[in-house]
């Protein structure tokens, strides 16, 4: 074996995923709280906050592709990642804060006239692209380093457990403390009514410090962490096409021509879209629909621990004995039926009552075998990413991870605010959200029409990607033999064709 594949050292391993964290508790703060804050807590319109976040959009369909394709071919003596991963924390953290703190002069006159919604949306949308853009600069670079980093198939498997196995933890241990620390208990409306603590806007404030501190810790022991793999790395050619609106669209089109990579892609848009409907829906379902207090809402995270711990460190072991294929579309599929069961099973009348003793235990069963789904499903398309940065280097001779990744998660943003944006139209249109609705005295036809929309729709969502993913046929041993045919490449010097 090449000292290109030789393993990895448990330390490197660690700082690695410990990036993840930065990048879940982002998220998690971003996906899981920011419709409800500004719909329910200041009163923003839901077609509105997602218009800002699908307006991110235009701004990620250019930097993430170019962010990938600058760190592809930025050379200085902290290689071609590591660079980004050390400048990127501070300004995500701080525009972070920003989305969570708009200042009273937005927010104490809404509902008076239309201008005061206008300049909360405007607040909402530059701080969303900035954010966005922020979170790229380190994302992208920080999967480029992941293919970079392990070569050998069942070790690249094994780091991105790792990462999936740390980010998801933290997700849910920050969630846990989220909702039993943060945002326990109940509040006053500007109604006068008693409503859960999360639709106080003045709750968040300490909650949002604290995420802010979790991301920039974070991110900076992962680069800290793995600085000393720097020389061992892949670099760029010493003479290579300078970046340019040309190249750039070339590089990617390029990228594009990969049927897997294609595939891969597209059920990789669809299932993100359906992700956004959760993640819009997922709180306004647990709160008018299934009624719970935050109290019960925190144990979420708890159930969604070991199944995200069993689904990651599961992934390699299944990987290496199914191969990639089979298991992410087992785990797409699981996810896909079991992220909408119980709303379906309330709708046809087959599932216990709001206060039941068995609500709360079956809702997170429930929700620990989707997470391990999910997880055991990131961990596999990880892996394929950096497969097809092998096969994409023995095809033209150019390690482009940056570009593979950029274009992942440029397909994620793309759908998972194509989500959100659908999530707020469906809100206002068709579920018909009243501002400051109070759980348990809301009309029972909005009830149900919010079950439809965050369970059979969604759900048709997700089960949309699985015709694309089983059109990926780049096996195990295929993989293997492209492996061979780089190292035998790279021993006698030979050129690409």
């Amino acid at each position: 074996m090449s000292e290109a594949r030789a393993g990895l050292s448990f330390p490197v391993r660690l700082a690695y995923g410990i990036g993840a964290v930065g990048e879940l508790v982002f998220l998690g703060m971003f996906n899981t709280f920011i419709t409800i804050f500004y719909n329910q807590a200041i009163g923003l319109s839901n077609a509105l906050i997602g218009t800002a976040i699908m307006l991110a959009l235009l701004a990620d369909a250019i930097a993430d592709p170019a962010v990938g394709m600058i760190s592809d071919r930025w050379r200085s003596r902290f290689g071609r990642r590591h660079p980004f991963l050390f400048a990127a924390p501070v300004p995500a953290a701080i525009s972070l804060y920003m989305i969570f703190s708009p200042p009273q002069f937005l927010t104490h006159s809404l509902g008076s006239n239309g201008p005061d919604q206008m300049l909360l949306f405007a607040w909402l949308c530059f701080w969303t692209i900035v954010s966005r853009l922020f979170l790229t600069l380190y994302v992208i670079p920080h999967f480029a380093l992941g293919g970079e980093l392990a070569k050998e198939p069942h070790e690249r498997s094994r780091l991105f457990s790792m990462n999936a196995l740390l980010g998801y933890t933290t997700g849910a241990l920050f969630a846990f403390v989220s909702w039993g620390v943060f945002l326990a208990g109940t509040s006053i409306n500007r109604a006068g009514a008693i409503v859960p603590r999360h639709l106080d806007a003045t709750a968040y404030g300490p909650l949002v410090f604290t995420a802010c501190g979790i991301v920039l810790i974070a991110i900076l022991l992962s680069a800290w962490g793995t600085r000393s793999q720097i020389p061992h790395l892949s670099a760029p050619p010493v003479h290579q096409q300078r970046l340019s609106l040309r190249t750039y669209y070339t590089d990617l089109m390029s990228a594009l021509t990969n049927r897997n990579y294609r595939f891969l892609m597209i059920g990789f848009f669809f299932f993100m879209i359906s992700v956004g409907l959760t993640e819009t829906f997922g709180i306004f379902a647990n709160t008018y629909v299934w009624e719970l207090r935050t109290e019960q809402l925190r144990w979420y995270g708890v159930a969604a621990l070991p199944a995200i711990l069993l689904g990651a460190l599961l992934a390699p072991a299944l990987m290496r004995r199914f191969d990639r294929r089979p298991v992410l579309l087992g785990a797409i599929m699981g996810a896909a039926v079991t992220a909408q069961l119980p709303i379906d099973l309330r709708l046809l009348g087959l599932f216990p009552a709001n206060g039941s003793a068995l609500l709360l235990p079956l809702l997170l069963a429930n929700t620990a075998i989707t997470a391990a789904c999910i997880a055991i499903a990131t961990v596999a398309v990880l892996s394929m990413l950096g497969d097809i940065s092998d096969q994409n280097e023995l095809a033209n001779g150019m390690r482009q991870e940056g570009l593979i990744y950029s274009a992942r998660a440029f397909f994620a943003k793309a759908s998972n605010s194509a989500g959100h944006f659908c999530a707020g139209l469906l809100l206002d249109l068709f579920i018909r959200m009243p501002f400051g609705a109070v759980p348990g005295k809301i009309g029972a036809d909005v009830v149900v029409r919010l079950a439809l929309a965050s369970g059979p729709i969604m759900g048709f969502a997700a089960l949309m990607a699985i015709p694309f993913y089983a059109r990926y046929d780049l096996t195990k041993d295929q993989h293997r033999a492209i492996l061979d045919q780089l190292d035998e490449r790279k021993s006698t010097g030979q050129q690409t064709p």
